[in-house]
């Protein structure tokens, strides 16, 4: 009686040929890159004053309709709001607070709203990157 003794170790019949898998080439597509752009804002509203951090992403496209020269998508990722009351520093929740007092119920929101509505205008049209045209 025969015995076949099976092992565990390397058998060249099975193995791929390294020599072929040696010849692929790794091939390059597209590069994308995107810039971080921080952008800051401010409206003198006489008693008080509001500021804005502005932050977006901006991707450069090729704008085939002008000949090749770059356009931009920009993305707003996030307006942050600071307020200043004569001059000088106060918390948000404190002007907040006050403002509502003043103003009413409702009133603080709609100033948000309002002003976040007025930094992405002036971000478009002050940008140095060219948008994508009919874009916003």
């Amino acid at each position: 009686m025969v015995t076949k003794i099976i092992s565990s170790g390397f058998d060249s019949r099975t193995s791929t040929n390294l020599k072929l898998n040696k010849m692929s080439k790794i091939i390059k597509g597209q590069v994308s890159v995107d810039r971080s752009v921080y952008t800051e804002f401010s409206k003198d509203m006489g008693f008080f004053s509001i500021h804005a951090d502005c932050w977006s992403v901006v991707s450069e496209i090729i704008n085939e309709g002008d000949f090749g020269r770059p356009a931009y998508s920009h993305d707003i990722n996030d307006i942050c709001m600071r307020f200043r009351i004569n001059g000088k520093k106060c918390e948000r929740e404190g002007f907040e607070e006050l403002y509502i007092k003043l103003y009413g119920s409702g009133a603080f929101v709609k100033l948000r709203l309002e002003f976040i509505k007025e930094v992405e205008a002036e971000y478009y049209k002050t940008t140095e990157y060219t948008p994508i045209k009919n874009y916003n």
